[in-house]
């Protein structure tokens, strides 16, 4: 009885996110600007892939070409622009980081309205390069964008406690925002879908996108005073490349970089597979595909809480490995799926499995800053993040690249009205086996990851000391 007492008053406390420091209002004000990026994100890498391949007739092979040249680019400007952020001085008149983010809206707003224009009458080569141009000017406002907010995030809110709960937050909102870009592709790119029909869609998901980029950065704080910790931390440009040698020969960085890699960014390609799937494998309605698709995500978000809470108990690593469970039996009962209900429940396990593992490594990129500059005296956010992005970021369409040449390779054909048993069992091994593989070969790097519990809080007590003082 006591143990059952001892649990429930645990799972109050995750859904109250008790934890001190900013408050919860304060926590949901912070969560705002990051979700609505990846609204934008799920709009532009995946379901604008499947309207290119179904809607415009843009090969597969096309597709995964796009995304090669993207991955290049994102490996020649994260860096850049994270070390321009670094350098970049906070202007009583303007700010810094929030400044940033909103100047990089607009060309976001622009480029993904001009994406969804691209004629099926054209030339393969001609939508290839407009594609590619207009992925090209939204990558690039969206890294600055974001690259700004993860260092706005991580000294408004210093604690590794205080960044889970701001995560789960930014989960719920994300998936609420989520919903509405997700009724797009379920309901109207699933079966027999319509140009016509769904331009003006895009349109209105646009519009109501750039009112929440207006809404969530309106008021946000950028005074001086959240700078003061970081003043006189400024290191000469002549030692950039020593100091980016010494961040990644560090294994903290080498084994979070392939942990990323490997599992944390490929798992988060699901919903495009999940696509494919439920039209070329079940041959479900749309009406079908957005009741489980919307389902599985509230079952999903009902346990985000009680991630938080295992993950804050027993630190990165352990609550890694307990992910691989949910993992094995989700992407396994995909593959092996006969009927919608297997579907259903499998999709369940896969949507718990993805929240659950992004849950645990979001807080690892921010301690390995806080313990670097615990160890050098200079915070490098910019920096940090423009080296994580050569070979995450960079790497971060790979799953996207996999996915479309697999199902190329199977014999996928958009403009078919039902795909040959190869291309079914193609999407079944794109789906399902390849993620799964990624998620179990994770484990390697993640046991060399060299922070265990008590070495995340004493990172998290330095990080709280350096901004308030200790005060909480």
């Amino acid at each position: 009885m006591r143990f059952v007492k001892k649990a429930a008053r645990s799972v109050r406390n995750a859904f109250r996110f008790t934890t001190s420091g900013l408050t919860l209002g304060e926590k949901w004000r912070l969560a705002l600007p990051g979700p609505i990026l990846s609204v934008g994100g799920v709009l532009i890498h995946n379901v604008f892939i499947k309207y290119y391949t179904d809607m415009i007739g843009l090969s597969p092979k096309y597709v995964a070409w796009v995304y090669v040249i993207y991955n290049i680019w994102n490996a020649i400007n994260d860096p850049m622009i994270g070390v321009w952020i670094d350098k970049l001085r906070h202007r009583p008149n303007r700010g810094k980081y929030v400044y940033i983010m909103r100047v990089t809206v607009p060309f976001m707003i622009i480029s993904s309205f001009l994406m969804m224009l691209s004629s099926p009458s054209w030339d393969q080569w001609l939508i290839f390069l407009l594609y590619t141009a207009e992925l090209f000017i939204y990558d690039t406002a969206a890294t600055a964008y974001g690259i700004a907010y993860q260092s706005y995030m991580l000294i408004a809110a210093p604690t590794k406690e205080e960044r889970i709960d701001v995560g789960i937050v930014q989960n719920y909102i994300s998936q609420a925002m989520s919903f509405l870009i997700t009724l797009i592709p379920t309901l109207l790119l699933v079966g027999d879908g319509k140009r016509e029909v769904i331009i003006p869609v895009f349109s209105a998901v646009i519009l109501v996108e750039t009112v929440f980029f207006t809404l969530a950065l309106r008021g946000l704080k950028d005074d001086a005073k959240m700078y003061e910790s970081l003043e006189g931390q400024q290191f000469a440009m002549n030692e950039l490349w020593s100091q980016s040698w010494e961040i990644i020969k560090s294994r903290q960085f080498i084994t979070f970089v392939l942990y990323s890699i490997i599992t944390a960014g490929p798992i988060g390609f699901y919903f495009t597979p999940y696509l494919y799937y439920m039209d070329g494998v079940v041959n479900a309605g749309g009406a079908v595909t957005t009741t489980i698709d919307v389902g599985t995500h509230v079952i999903a978000l009902m346990f985000l809480p009680v991630m938080g809470y295992i993950i804050k108990k027993y630190g990165t690593k352990t609550s890694v490995y307990w992910g691989t469970v949910p993992a094995i039996l989700g992407y396994g009962g995909i593959f092996f799926a006969s009927n919608i209900w297997a579907v259903a429940a499998s999709y369940v396990l896969v949507v718990i499995t993805v929240n659950y593992i992004r849950t645990a490594v979001s807080p690892v990129g921010a301690l390995i800053i806080d313990e670097n500059e615990r160890t050098s005296g200079v915070r490098k956010t910019g920096l940090f993040n423009g080296l994580f992005a050569i070979f995450t970021v960079a790497f971060s369409s790979l799953q996207t690249v996999i996915f479309m040449s697999v199902i190329g390779a199977f014999g996928y054909d958009g403009l078919a009205t039902s795909q040959s048993e190869t291309a079914v069992l193609g999407i079944r091994i794109a789906t399902s086996l390849i993620p799964l593989a990624s998620i179990l070969l994770g484990l390697i790097p993640m046991a060399f990851y060299p922070f265990d519990k008590k070495k995340e809080e004493e990172i998290s007590a330095f990080s709280n000391q350096a901004r308030r003082g200790g005060l909480t």
